[in-house]
């Protein structure tokens, strides 16, 4: 659920970004390229975080048994 939040939530800050490219002039173009490569860097460490929290819970959970 948390993967899918999380790409969810980077396409509308991407697309927002974009529309603000579009309607500001180029003038905005590096600050807004910028962030939109930072979103996206940080959408995929969270997706990573994600999956080793959830292999690191069922490794505890082979070691319970």
């Amino acid at each position: 659920m948390a993967n899918a939040i999380t790409f969810v939530g980077c396409g509308v800050f991407t697309l927002l970004l974009f529309m603000s490219i579009l309607f500001a002039g180029p003038h905005l173009l590096l600050p807004a390229t910028f962030m939109i490569v930072v979103i996206l860097v940080g959408g995929f460490c969270v997706y990573i975080a994600n999956g080793m929290l959830q292999r690191r819970a069922e490794i505890m959970k082979e070691w319970e048994d």
